[in-house]
């Protein structure tokens, strides 16, 4: 508000005075960046750590969370291996598991080494950008890697992608420290963080054969000294060792259980969108729009994913186009190879139909490369002004967080996920369900309550009722589907619940406690609608993926 009586000049200094302090509040910033900038970094990455750690404490597990954590829960670590086998991954993080239980059980505490390998990512990733596309373009990278919200959720879950990320990063950071510095020593750390990486989860197969192709680009290209390709040709006969190792013991066992010894077949009931089927779509379709949903997952908001897209479509062309002399440490060209080798590669793994492309975790590894891309066009069209590039690049991040959308049904928005709605949930169970009483789940559901109900501990199912499992846990007993049907289905729910009544000889008066979880929901709803004796049914809803009613059993249904 302007003061009375002050005249018109002195109106239009004070406001050239407030322009010019903020110019210079903005110069001073920026020279702080550049005198200071890795230290800057590591503070970005530590607010990134913070934001991860906080949604690690705000949310209960998910259905995956809780099973690899069950895995883990062994008493031997052999048995924590053999429990690992029984998953679609490498072993990598249920063994850090087995060992890291013993500081505690808590949600944020199992979280707590993917929070860490989360951050550890941003921080490589950082380097790793500095080495290859200049400070600026780190910079700008960075931001997006430490804030974007699928990244944030995706290192506060309980799963290997952080440690893929993390290692990844390294492993290609170590890459170019090694070409640069001809360090044989780099060359074997960079090796080892590869194998780490396929180690925690099977994509880094695909990381590790687009670095592979890269690493040769630069062979060829540079025609480095013996000691760095011997290095490098030890981790790769170790990789191949390692590939053949895990699927002849684990995954050719685990496809066998469904049927089939080919691989090619898990397309058909795991993912199925999201892999080619050669005869039934447009292969250059089928990648396409999976190239653009990588994107729209990564960034959680469309426009600015379809966006990113393009940006980095024409990142790759520009640095074709770049000429000799570039001041990086390596040519504009070998930086479009690199860049484009892991989108090729997992190109050609999806149309020989072995491995899901597009919206999805599973690609989550390819963002590492797309994000660089972006930055470097973000640096292009601001002419490398690096007000500009932040400015520009904290707006994009700020609108994928206020105008983003999960973008998939296992990250569930924060609302669903709060830790508040699992407590209030098996509170309810632990006030109402009698001994008497049957809780019943589907597959997805029991693992999230065997790990609150039972307070993590060890958890045996019964299996001597055929098409169920059940187990107990503080005097309840807990029910669940059989792991052929790992759904609550409205379709032969009555027989279902009639033979579970029979089974396990409930009585007049007792009660079956129906809990959905997992990445279901509305079965309470649809039950109440279609069924005309339920119509009264009292349902109580934890946010829209958490339900739990109860049904007489004195109802004609369980006669």
């Amino acid at each position: 508000m302007i003061e009375q009586g002050e005249s018109l000049p002195g109106k239009l200094l004070k406001s050239s005075s407030t322009a010019l302090n903020g110019r210079s509040r903005t110069k001073r910033l920026l020279a702080i960046l550049s005198s200071h900038p890795d230290w800057i970094a590591a503070c970005v990455t530590l607010a990134g750590f913070l934001c991860r750690a906080w949604l690690a404490h705000a949310t209960f597990f998910n259905p995956d969370e809780a099973w690899h954590f069950a895995a883990a829960n062994q008493e031997s670590l052999y048995e924590a291996y053999q429990a690992s086998t029984t998953l679609f991954h490498p072993p990598l993080l249920i063994l850090i598991l087995y060992f890291w239980r013993g500081l505690g059980t808590s949600d944020l505490v199992l979280r707590l080494p993917c929070v860490i390998a989360g951050t550890l990512f941003c921080w490589f990733y950082y380097k790793w950008l500095k080495r290859i596309l200049g400070r600026q373009v780190a910079w700008v990278g960075l931001l997006f890697v430490t804030f974007l919200p699928t990244l944030i959720s995706m290192s506060a879950d309980l799963r290997q992608y952080p440690l893929l990320l993390m290692f990844s990063a390294a492993a290609a950071y170590l890459l170019e420290k090694a070409f640069e510095n001809s360090s044989a020593g780099s060359m074997v750390l960079s090796v080892s963080c590869m194998l780490l990486a396929m180690l925690s989860h099977y994509s880094g197969f695909l990381v590790a054969l687009s670095m592979g192709l890269y690493a040769i680009f630069r062979f060829v290209r540079e025609q480095p000294s013996v000691r760095i390709a011997a290095a490098w040709m030890v981790g790769q006969v170790a990789g191949l060792a390692m590939a053949w190792f895990f699927y002849s013991t684990q995954i050719k066992q685990l496809t066998a259980r469904r049927g089939t010894e080919s691989l090619k077949l898990v397309a058909n009931w795991y993912l199925p969108e999201f892999y080619y089927h050669a005869g039934h779509g447009n292969l250059f379709s089928f990648l396409l729009r999976g190239t653009f949903g990588i994107f729209r997952f990564t960034f959680g908001w469309a426009v600015a994913g379809y966006l990113a897209a393009v940006l980095f479509l024409a990142s790759i062309v520009l640095l074709l186009r770049l000429r000799r002399g570039w001041h990086w440490s390596s040519s504009a060209t070998a930086n479009a190879f690199l860049l484009l080798s892991p989108f090729a590669v997992s190109w050609a793994a999806a149309a020989a139909g072995v491995y899901p492309f597009g919206r999805t975790r599973h690609s989550i590894f390819l963002a590492m490369y797309g994000i660089a891309g972006l930055s470097f066009m973000i640096a292009e069209i601001t002419k490398w002004k690096k007000g500009l590039m932040l400015t520009l690049t904290v707006t994009v991040i700020v609108l994928c967080q206020t105008l983003g959308t999960q973008p998939w049904r296992d990250m569930l928005p924060l609302a669903d996920r709060r830790k508040e709605n699992m407590d209030q949930a098996i509170d309810l169970l632990r006030r109402q369900v009698s001994p008497a009483d049957i809780i019943y789940v589907d597959k997805a559901t029991e693992l999230q309550i065997a790990h609150y109900l039972c307070d993590q501990r060890r958890v045996d199912p019964e299996r001597s009722v055929p098409g169920f499992e059940s187990f107990r846990c503080g005097g309840l007993r807990v029910v669940s589907t059989s792991p052929r049907d790992d759904a609550l289905l409205m379709l032969g729910f009555t027989h279902k619940r009639q033979e579970m009544a029979q089974a396990y000889g409930l009585k007049a008066g007792s009660r079956v406690w129906i809990v959905q979880g997992g990445w279901n929901s509305g079965f309470g709803e649809n039950l109440r609608q279609s069924v005309p004796e339920f119509s009264d049914i009292e349902i109580h809803n934890f946010g829209h993926y958490l339900e739990v009613f109860g049904l007489e059993v004195a109802s004609t249904a369980f006669q």
